[in-house]
């Protein structure tokens, strides 16, 4: 049979286009190159990304290759860049069979190639969703006193909050999971970068500070592991692959990558944030973390995740924070960690001690982190076992920080369970649970106090730590006596005690930063109470200058001052000075403010003026509608119904 033209034709293509050897990219991998097989130029190429190893270029191609466009645009009879000695060196390296690198050199290689990666990730879609902040947090505070500012007819002198930035360490440990766990042996991990000298000195910095808060390893274990890890390091080093075994059992150990995340830590906490060497250990360690949420759950992957959220703490992000913490509180919820009967389960007593541990350690943290956003907490006093929390009460200090969660619990209660802000508070209530704040902080032992510091005088980090929970929930608690120039004057005598609190407070904090370093190596753990307390003099001179602007004269320069000195520290509060240092001269428009006032009203009318409901804006049906309206992107807050029923601003008060 006689094939048509048209089928003759088809065949001639289809023949051509088999025969055609499908050329090369411009630009192929080492390994492509290597094995001879097809790359299509990406970094990483798919083929090494499928076979789980390392995917590099030549850096010399691939910099010629960037060029190209702009010499041919520039000028198209310009000589080439290439001598022919440099196309014969070219050509040369191209011969050149490859040569197996060593440790460190293959690290010195890969770093620049992850740290370049990191930098072309795109920006997350999500990035300007509106944050929820509740009554607890300083931005609702924020939000209230510029609103208040606004309706005074006063320029707000606080900044809005910028969108968060689109950071390399958030974004890295997703990328990177796409390889396979021997990415890290081949790039060589970042721990050959650390000495045991220094990886020493730093795990017993980070256990005499926050790690002694939420020690949910100890000490001990840290030292061995990072002994035995850089000590393997060390001998592989030396004998290149006779040790290779052990060199990747190691590595790949999951207390390993706790150890990274407390040098990360510590690392940030030196530098004030953004370490490069920090960011790399904390991106190696968040690859096996990223399987926790598939993966079967364990008191080892809690600690890890619980190490994880202290990294972010200490970086001031505290919407990852919640994020970490809330998901290990979940699997503890769901491991029963949070009964007795699932404890007493483990025979071994060294594993129930550390699920006891981890368990509180994600309790705590847990209660705090909610208590700063504002927002819910999964691990409820009340689905907690009574008795596992006293289970070896031997510590102290444990205790009384437990103790002290609790109470965090109850302020949390309320202050977010008024809906009506209108309504009358339960002042009774408001006293109660000061008098427990006040009761647990004079049953602590005597050594755990903080007293009045003098010069050259030595002060614990723990003493410091406990009169910052003391002075944090007394803060809050007075709180809703001071949002609006009506209640100040309903409940003037727990206004001032309010206003005594908050000056208290940073007259501490300016006490321990003058005598001691606690503050400066550490100036994020202490900016909490720093700005609850400033929130609260800002209410008060805001809705009642008349009343405090000349009383917290000093405290109120304490405060900017501190949050300027600290800021030169800690690049992480530089963003916040820039939003506050308008502040400074805000005593001067409330003066004129308050002088054009007392000149056009009679004396009678002042007092009137003040206690008029229209001065709080704040929680009035309009107020609320504008504040959200004129603060949205300060706020970061979703529209309150202004239909809410009126509720009582009560709690449970038993334990």
């Amino acid at each position: 049979m006689v094939p048509s033209d048209e089928s003759s034709d088809r065949y001639t293509a289809l023949r051509h286009r088999r025969n055609r050897r499908v050329p090369y990219v411009n630009q192929a991998c080492i390994e492509c190159k290597r094995k001879k097989i097809k790359c299509d130029g990406v970094n990483p190429c798919a083929a090494c990304t499928r076979n789980s190893v390392a995917c590099g270029y030549h850096p010399h191609r691939r910099v010629l290759a960037a060029q190209k466009p702009n010499l041919r645009t520039a000028d198209s009879s310009r000589p080439s860049h290439c001598s022919p000695q440099n196309e014969s060196s070219l050509d040369a390296s191209k011969s050149t069979p490859p040569q197996s690198p060593s440790p460190q050199a293959t690290c010195q290689q890969m770093s620049p190639m992850l740290r370049s990666r990191s930098n072309h990730i795109p920006c997350d879609a999500s990035s300007n969703s509106p944050e929820f902040c509740g009554p607890s947090s300083s931005e609702f505070t924020f939000g209230v006193v510029k609103g208040n500012l606004e309706a005074m007819g006063i320029p707000p002198a606080i900044l809005d909050k910028s969108t968060p930035r689109t950071n390399s360490v958030s974004n890295m440990p997703s990328h990177l999971a796409q390889y396979g766990p021997f990415m890290k042996l081949l790039a060589q991990d970042p721990l050959w970068e650390v000495n045991l000298e220094d990886a020493t000195d730093h795990i017993k910095q980070w256990f005499s500070g926050t790690g002694f808060l939420y020690a949910v390893v100890s000490e001990e274990q840290m030292l061995a592991v990072a002994s035995n890890v850089l000590n393997t390091l060390q001998c592989v080093n030396v004998h290149e692959t006779r040790s290779r075994g052990a060199l990747a059992e190691c590595l790949f150990h999951s207390d390993t990558n706790k150890l990274k995340l407390i040098l990360a830590i510590c690392l940030n906490l030196e530098s004030g944030g953004g370490n490069e060497l920090a960011q790399r250990l904390f991106q190696s360690a968040t690859e096996a973390g990223e399987g926790l949420l598939w993966g079967t759950n364990s008191i080892s992957n809690i600690q890890l995740l619980v190490l994880m959220a202290l990294y972010y703490y200490h970086l001031d992000e505290e919407v990852r924070t919640g994020r970490i913490i809330g998901f290990a509180a979940r699997l503890c919820l769901e491991m029963g960690l949070h009964r007795r009967t699932s404890m007493d389960r483990y025979a071994n007593s060294e594993e129930q001690a550390a699920g006891l541990q981890t368990f509180r350690c994600v309790y705590m943290l847990e209660r705090r982190t909610s208590l700063g956003q504002g927002i819910p907490f999964y691990i409820q006093d009340c689905h907690v076992d009574p008795t596992l929390l006293a289970m070896n009460s031997h510590d102290t200090v444990m205790t009384a920080l437990l103790d002290w969660t609790k109470l965090a619990g109850k302020t949390w209660y309320a202050l977010n369970t008024q809906v009506e802000k209108e309504s009358e508070l339960n002042i009774d209530e408001i006293d109660y649970l000061d008098y427990r704040i006040e009761q647990w902080y004079q049953l602590l032992a005597d050594d755990l106090k903080l007293e009045p510091i003098q010069p050259g005088q030595e002060v614990r980090h723990v003493q410091a730590v406990l009169f910052l929970r003391k002075s944090h929930l007394h803060n809050l608690i007075c709180r809703p006596v001071l949002q609006s120039a009506k209640r100040i004057v309903q409940y003037e005598r727990h206004a001032h005690k309010a206003v005594a609190v908050a000056r208290e407070s940073l007259q501490m904090l300016s006490s321990l930063n003058e005598n001691t370093t606690i503050i400066k190596r550490n100036p994020l753990f202490f900016k909490h109470l720093l700005l609850t307390a400033f929130g609260n003099l800002l209410l008060a001179v805001v809705n009642a200058s008349s009343m405090f602007c000349d009383k917290v004269t000093i405290e109120f320069d304490i405060a900017l001052e501190m949050i300027r000195a600290l800021s030169k520290r800690s690049p992480l509060l530089l963003a916040l000075w820039e939003r506050l240092q308008g502040l400074r001269k805000l005593r001067a428009q409330l003066s004129g403010s308050s002088v054009t006032a007392s000149s056009t009203s009679e004396p009678g009318e002042l007092r009137e003026s003040v206690d008029s409901p229209s001065d709080a804006l704040l929680f009035g049906n309009m107020g609320d509608m504008m504040v959200f309206d004129q603060l949205n992107g300060f706020f970061d807050l979703t529209p309150m119904s202004t239909n809410c029923a009126t509720t009582n601003w009560t709690f449970p008060i038993g334990d």
